[in-house]
């Protein structure tokens, strides 16, 4: 039935919060900004980095994103895989899923360079294709990127299935008229992805393939 399965990367792949948490603390105390906790930064992920440092400043900043973009960009670069990992089981359901013939793509609001790096790293030569976050397209919700990756893999919506872990990643997978997943372990938990109308949800990476069969 599916043979095309397009994952988020934060959240569902990898549990990048800390990293992404420590990066944006960095940026915050280097301006003498308040700092916040692992939590609420669980709030602040999902629409890409402009957004992240948004919720981030102080409400007289945040229509200074642009200013500190630049800087928070060379934060992350070295600390990106500082302490991200894949969740538990989620190395082995790829491995699993790569070896049976699945198609596999990536697509996150996250800068493409990072997703690339971490990707690579934690995944090397797994996934057909990584779309992150550039100039040139709309970030999710926005159903281009999937759609793009579907294409290239020739692949069609019946057989395609996006998974993540927030509301983002479901109102994606609506709008490119496919089936989703919701990751119960990521930043934002069950209930946010029932509400936006996860198709599946699951709570361990192996539940995966339980709606593969």
């Amino acid at each position: 039935m599916y043979n095309t399965l397009i994952f988020d990367l934060d959240g569902t792949l990898v549990d990048s919060i800390e990293d992404l948490a420590l990066s944006t603390n960095i940026l915050m105390k280097e301006n003498h900004f308040p700092t916040y906790d692992l939590d609420t930064y669980k709030q602040f992920v999902g629409n890409g980095v402009d957004k992240l440092i948004e919720r981030a400043l102080p409400e007289k900043y945040k229509k200074d994103v642009r200013k500190y973009r630049a800087r928070f960009d060379e934060i992350y670069k070295e600390n990106c895989l500082k302490h991200t990992k894949p969740y538990k089981g989620m190395k082995e359901l790829i491995d699993e899923l790569y070896h049976q013939g699945y198609k596999l793509a990536v697509v996150t609001n996250k800068p493409k360079v990072n997703a690339v790096t971490i990707v690579n790293h934690l995944f090397p030569n797994k996934f057909m294709y990584v779309f992150g976050n550039t100039v040139y397209q709309p970030k999710k919700p926005h159903p281009c990127l999937v759609q793009l990756a579907m294409q290239l893999m020739e692949s069609n919506k019946n057989e395609t299935l996006m998974i993540g872990d927030s509301n983002v990643d479901i109102e994606t997978a609506i709008n490119a008229k496919i089936k989703s997943v919701g990751c119960e372990w990521g930043f934002r938990g069950k209930e946010e992805l029932v509400q936006a109308g996860a198709t599946y949800t699951v709570s361990k990476p192996s539940d995966i393939k339980d709606i593969l069969k």
